[in-house]
C-alpha cells in the first residue's frame, strides 16, 4: 500500500507498465469473467521471460493430463506476457499478474478460482497465497529456486516467511541445495521434492532451425565469417563488448557482432553507445531494407528470436555477468554446441553455470 502510489506515477513515465493496469488490480472485462467462472481453471503464474519459456513443457503436460481444465497464465513485465502470447495457443488464458493486494487479489482469486496454483521458480506473495488458502486452493512451488541473495534476504525475514510457506502444499525444488534452503527458511520437510530444472526441459525441446544460411546472409556472414552473439544484455555491458569487438577487428576483419538487450526498450540507448564507439548499428528488424558497409554492431530488436541468431553464432557471451544482474539462462546456445562465455556474476545460474 506505500509503495502502490509511487509504482503509479512510475507507471506515467515507463510507457513499458500502463498497459493492462486493470488486470493488475484483478479487473478483467465481462467477456473474461465469463469464460473464466465457468471453466475448470489451473494458475500457473510465471514472472517474466525465463520464467515462460521454462514453462513450456510443464504447460503441455498439464494440458494433457487434465485436458478439461482451461490454463491462465499470469506474468508481471510486459515482455514475458509478449512471449507467452507467442508460444502458447488460444488454449491458454494470458493475464497479468494482480498487485498483492488484498482487494486485488481476492477479486482475481474470486474469479479465476483455480483447482490448484503453480508458482514457477521463487515467487512469493503472501496476500496471494492467503487467498489460496483460505480458499482451499493447493499452492505449488515448482521449478523452485533460491539464489544467495535472496537467501540472505528471506533469512531475516524468516519469521513472516515460515507462516507463508506453511500454506504451501508442495515445494519442487531444482537443486538438494535450494531444497535445503527452503527447509531452513521454514517448510516442511514432507512437502519438499527435488525434481531439477524445468530449463533443461525447455531446451530439449528446442527444435532444429532451418534457413539458417538465409540468416548468416542477412548479416553479410559468408563461409569464413564469425558471429559473436551477446545475448541478454544489461547496461554496463554494451561498452565493454563493443570496445571488445572495435579491438578484435583490428585483426579479424571476419568478426561480426550482434547485441540481444534482456530489455528491447533500450535499444535507442545501444545505438547511442554504438555510434559513439565509431560503428554504425543496424537493427535485425530492418535487415531486408537496410544497405549497411561493414563492420556494423547488429541490434536484436524483436521478441523470441535469440535462439535463431545462437544457432548461427560462432560464440556466445551471455549477459548479466559483467555487472551483478546474476547472469542469464545459458542453456540454449549450449544445445546448439557453441562456445559460450559469461563474466564472473552468474550467481543466479551457477548450477548451470558449473
Amino acid at each position: 500500500i506505500i509503495i502502490l502510489p509511487f509504482y503509479l506515477i512510475g507507471l506515467i513515465f515507463k510507457g513499458r507498465r500502463r498497459q493492462a493496469v486493470a488486470a493488475r488490480f484483478g479487473i478483467y472485462p465481462a467477456e473474461l469473467r465469463d469464460k473464466l467462472k465457468t471453466a475448470n481453471n489451473i494458475w500457473l503464474h510465471a514472472v517474466s521471460v525465463g520464467e515462460v519459456m521454462a514453462s513450456a513443457p510443464l504447460v503441455r503436460e498439464i494440458k494433457g493430463s487434465f485436458p478439461e481444465c482451461n490454463i491462465v497464465l499470469t506474468t508481471v513485465t510486459e515482455t514475458g506476457n509478449a512471449v507467452a502470447r507467442k508460444i502458447f495457443s488460444e488454449e491458454v488464458t494470458i493475464l497479468y499478474f494482480p498487485f498483492d493486494l488484498t482487494l486485488a487479489v481476492k477479486r482475481a482469486v474470486d474469479i479465476i478460482n483455480p483447482v490448484f496454483f503453480v508458482i514457477v521458480e521463487t515467487e512469493i506473495w503472501p496476500n496471494l497465497i492467503r487467498r489460496l488458502f483460505k480458499k482451499n486452493i493447493p499452492v505449488i512451488m515448482a521449478n523452485g529456486r533460491i539464489s544467495d541473495n535472496s537467501y540472505n534476504g528471506y533469512r531475516f525475514a524468516r519469521f513472516l516467511l515460515a507462516p507463508v510457506l506453511d500454506k504451501f502444499h508442495l515445494f519442487l525444488m531444482q537443486t538438494r541445495k535450494d531444497a535445503e534452503r527452503i527447509l531452513s527458511l521454514g517448510a516442511k520437510s514432507d512437502r519438499v521434492f527435488v525434481t531439477g530444472s524445468m530449463k533443461f526441459d525447455a531446451v530439449a525441446e528446442t527444435p532444429v532451425l532451418e534457413n539458417q544460411e538465409e540468416l548468416k546472409a542477412s548479416l553479410g556472414i559468408y563461409e569464413k565469417d564469425r558471429l559473436l552473439v551477446a545475448g541478454s544484455t544489461h547496461p554496463g555491458e554494451e561498452e565493454i563488448l563493443i570496445d571488445i569487438f572495435k579491438n578484435l577487428n583490428n585483426t579479424h576483419k571476419d568478426l561480426r557482432l550482434l547485441i540481444a538487450p534482456r530489455h528491447i526498450e533500450r535499444v535507442p540507448e545501444i545505438e547511442k553507445i554504438i555510434r559513439l564507439r565509431g560503428f554504425e548499428p543496424v537493427k535485425v528488424s530492418s535487415l531486408p531494407t537496410t544497405n549497411y558497409e561493414l563492420p556494423t554492431v547488429f541490434i536484436l530488436d524483436t521478441i523470441g528470436q535469440l535462439k535463431r541468431f545462437y544457432s548461427i553464432a560462432w560464440a556466445v557471451f551471455i549477459g548479466g555477468s559483467l555487472v551483478k544482474k546474476g547472469g542469464q539462462n545459458m542453456l540454449e546456445p549450449a544445445f546448439f554446441c557453441k562456445c559460450v562465455l559469461f563474466g564472473p556474476h552468474i550467481f543466479n545460474f551457477k548450477d548451470i553455470a558449473d
